[in-house]
């Protein structure tokens, strides 16, 4: 399957040495799944992003949503202007959130059709193999990737709301220690997703929308968006235990216009542009959450509520066709953030109308009533602000992790690939 996968993706094992064995773990079976998983945006115009790298091994943390006894990685060069040379991967357990150390015995290669490494075309994704490994739910996993040749601008997620580490040159992926990570960035690279399998795994939730969902505002390599606590919830339940969360957020992202069409391209590709890669694409999507569109109304050349509701409509027709259920996010207030005008509250006001009584989603997540202060709807309540007036602070993010519903997702038999009929759930 994973050779399929990458010759479908257009990737071609390396000519390295091939494994000789892999590490035992759990029973695999199940459903693929998402554990973790960022949405991948061009580089910045200036920075690491755009100088790339060049033999340094990057070691990055991501923390897992649903536990399995298998697992493969992805990896993407989807906006790269050259081939993408991936050396030796490895993947274990990291000691802390907070450091580049891994539990001593855990690090293992991951292999790409069978080889250790491999070259990504300009423009396309990678998937390793299946690797049996024990992965905990709510676990902080360490990926290390050797980058042996200049990568160009880097395809990355800018708005991590976690470090990575950069090596001094040359292979560091199978060192347990942080020694040679003497670089930090508060970014992934190219890595885009983490796919667990086992037993008990049912598929996965894909949150699509912009730094709400990103977590900007959470408090850094806790795991503080609302995606982590919303994972927390599911597991807690045995309604929805074994259900992955995807984080599909990009800071700056519209629903309608390119980051591309700004200052800063790395805003990412529309959600209309990215819903393929970033949600169709993913492993057994069981639901999609959207939430976003306050960009569209802040930032120049600026949208009404109808455009923006007209984005959202487009997307959950294209969900609905492949069977996804949606649940859409009303818009959080933020008055006193320095793009906020009258006119954009007065769309933000109109939309979030038409959002609560909308037949074309299945169910309506209400984040502005969760969040806003009772006297002063403008703005988000004090105890849920980060500082800023716009994003949420930890106990914010928890209050719109709680305030999604959950009954679309607790049936046992998910209709993913046969047409849905959408329209409010009752």
């Amino acid at each position: 399957m994973a050779v399929t996968l990458a010759a479908l993706l257009g990737t071609a094992p390396s000519a390295a040495a091939r494994p000789t064995g892999s590490p035992a773990a759990g029973t695999a079976g199940g459903t693929w799944s998402g554990t973790w998983g960022t949405a991948p945006a061009p580089a910045a115009p200036d920075g690491t992003s755009r100088t790339g790298f060049d033999d340094r091994t990057v070691r990055m943390i991501v923390h897992t949503s649903v536990g399995g006894g298998e697992l493969r990685l992805r990896l993407s060069n989807a906006h790269g202007t050259r081939d993408l040379v991936l050396g030796r991967v490895t993947v274990g357990r990291a000691e802390s959130s907070h450091a580049a150390t891994a539990v001593p015995g855990s690090l293992h290669t991951v292999t790409f059709g069978g080889a250790f490494g491999t070259t990504v075309p300009a423009g396309a994704d990678a998937v390793s193999d299946p690797l049996p490994y024990d992965v905990p739910a709510g676990a902080d996993l360490m990926v290390s990737v050797h980058l042996p040749r200049p990568t160009g601008p880097a395809t990355w997620h800018w708005l991590a709301q976690q470090t990575s580490y950069v090596s001094e040159p040359g292979d560091h992926t199978g060192d347990a220690g942080a020694a040679a990570f003497t670089g930090a960035e508060s970014s992934w690279f190219f890595l885009t997703g983490v796919d667990v399998r086992g037993a008990a795994t049912r598929g996965t939730v894909v949150a699509l929308g912009d730094s709400q969902t990103d977590g900007s505002g959470s408090t850094l390599n806790d795991n503080g968006r609302w995606t982590d606590a919303f994972a927390r919830r599911l597991a807690a339940d045995p309604a929805t235990r074994g259900l992955g969360v995807l984080n599909k957020g990009i800071g700056g992202n519209r629903v309608l216009r390119d980051g591309a069409e700004t200052e800063r391209p790395q805003r990412g590709t529309s959600a209309l542009g990215r819903l393929d890669r970033d949600v169709l694409h993913q492993s057994g999507v069981r639901a999609t959450v959207l939430y976003e569109g306050i960009n569209d109304l802040q930032l120049a050349p600026y949208a009404r509520a109808e455009e923006v509701l007209a984005g959202l409509r487009t997307l959950a027709d294209r969900l609905h066709a492949r069977g996804i259920p949606v649940i859409v996010g009303t818009l959080t207030p933020f008055e006193d953030s320095p793009l906020w005008t009258a006119e954009a509250e007065r769309q933000r006001v109109a939309l979030n109308a038409a959002l609560r009584t909308s037949p074309d989603f299945d169910a309506v997540a209400d984040f502005d009533a969760v969040v806003r202060d009772p006297a002063d709807p403008q703005r988000v309540r004090a105890a849920y602000d980060s500082g800023d007036h716009i994003h949420l602070n930890d106990a914010g993010y928890r209050a719109v992790a709680d305030a999604v519903p959950t009954d679309l997702l607790t049936a046992d038999d998910p209709a993913i690939s046969a047409p849905s009929t959408h329209g409010r759930h009752p």
